[in-house]
């Protein structure tokens, strides 16, 4: 596993890290997970959560007060009760402070069936923080919002790039940054890449960002941000 780092670039302080995964080969955990069998992908998906919270445990993320942010494939979970309860037991025994947990669930998942509201709701009854992954990436993003409210929202990429030359970019961001402040939601934008990106997130009230501008992932280890002087 890789992670890399969100931070507040008001403080410059790092508030989490996304467990990355990284395979041989460079792929994604979706494109890997496509040349599986489909017979043992539940318990791919199960190992590569677990994966996650032993890795940043041994690279130190306990002697931190961050979160750590874990994808999960609802796709591969058939019980959500019996899934969240196996989490907490797996994060008991790891001694990994379940409030400090997140799950994301990606926009590209099937947020509105009945399953994932399940899923989400039986986390967050445990005390895990849910995270929507990829937000704005399909048309129905601020629709899942009246299903049920995740803890945290992160921008998806596609959102992030081009922010500063597309007005239609810069509308959904601000209803976002208004929806997420007025339901006390965290907004994370994720992919950031360049300076003007950083300066037109913050300016639209966004100061929580994930990004290789910010700090690229780093296998094993949890990465420090990079100074950036403030415009």
């Amino acid at each position: 596993m890789a992670f890399q780092p969100v931070v507040n670039t008001n403080t410059n302080r790092i508030t989490a890290f996304e467990a990355v995964f990284n395979s041989a080969d460079g792929q994604c955990v979706a494109d890997y997970a496509a040349a599986l069998p489909e017979e043992i992908l539940p318990t791919f998906d199960l190992r590569c959560r677990i994966a996650a919270i032993e890795q940043a445990i041994a690279a130190g993320i306990l002697d931190r007060d961050v979160r750590l942010a874990v994808k999960v494939m609802p796709a591969y979970i058939g019980d959500p009760e019996a899934d969240a309860e196996r989490m907490l037991r797996i994060t008991r025994r790891l001694g990994f402070p379940n409030r400090r947990l997140v799950f994301e669930f990606s926009e590209r998942d099937d947020l509105e069936s009945v399953k994932m509201t399940a899923l989400v709701k039986a986390y967050q009854n445990r005390g895990f923080i849910a995270a929507f992954d990829d937000f704005g990436a399909a048309d129905n993003g601020l629709a899942l919002l009246s299903h049920f409210t995740p803890d945290t929202i992160k921008l998806a990429p596609e959102l992030v790039h081009r922010l500063c030359s597309s007005w239609s970019r810069r509308l959904v961001v601000e209803k976002v940054v208004q929806i997420t402040q007025r339901n006390n939601i965290r907004l994370i934008a994720e992919g950031v890449e360049t300076r003007s990106e950083y300066d037109r997130l913050r300016s639209l009230g966004v100061p929580l960002m994930q990004g290789d501008f910010i700090a690229a992932p780093q296998v094993g280890r949890l990465p420090s941000p990079m100074p950036i002087a403030q415009g």
